[in-house]
């Protein structure tokens, strides 16, 4: 098996994450111009929290700019799943399953790996993490056609978990 497609961080999110962070922008810049100066201590907060959601919303989209133009994603191969844009993967092996979480408990849409309760400890020296993860979420919102992105890591899972023929 060759290394399925890669997923790369879909242009919607990228947009709307800038155009979120430029509209905070404006609106900060309204608050600086238009402020009535007669509560300083709530301008002050108001302001900084709009600074740093601009921040925020900005610097995360060109990150997932970043990452796109570069051509990282997230794919399959034959060792495992990249799980992160960083490159790290749960190897076939570790994985107990693969579910899909529709949303039910979350923002959005997401493929949720389960890997077995023995290796969290091995990915979380992978990941270079403080605490281990039990549970590895790859995003819908983050992904171009993620559905077509799920429909094939449960085919290659399923195919994984029948073993060789």
């Amino acid at each position: 098996m060759e290394q399925g497609k890669v997923y790369r961080p879909s242009l919607l999110t990228i947009s709307a994450l800038f155009v979120v962070g430029i509209f905070f922008i404006y609106i900060y810049i309204m608050a600086l111009v238009y402020s009535p100066w007669q509560g300083l201590g709530s301008f002050l907060m108001l302001t900084v929290m709009l600074a740093s959601l601009s921040t925020l919303s900005l610097g995360w989209s060109f990150h997932l700019w970043r990452n796109r133009k570069k051509g990282n994603g997230f794919y399959w191969d034959e060792e495992g799943i990249l799980i992160d844009l960083k490159g790290v993967k749960v190897y076939w092996e570790e994985v107990e399953s693969i579910q899909l979480n529709d949303g039910a408990y979350s923002l959005s849409k997401s493929t949720v790996i389960y890997p077995h309760y023995t290796h969290h400890e091995k990915i979380r020296n992978r990941r270079k993490k403080w605490m281990p993860t039990t549970v590895h979420s790859i995003e819908w919102f983050l992904i171009e056609n993620p559905t077509e992105f799920h429909d094939h890591i449960m085919k290659v899972w399923e195919e994984k978990r029948q073993g060789p023929r």
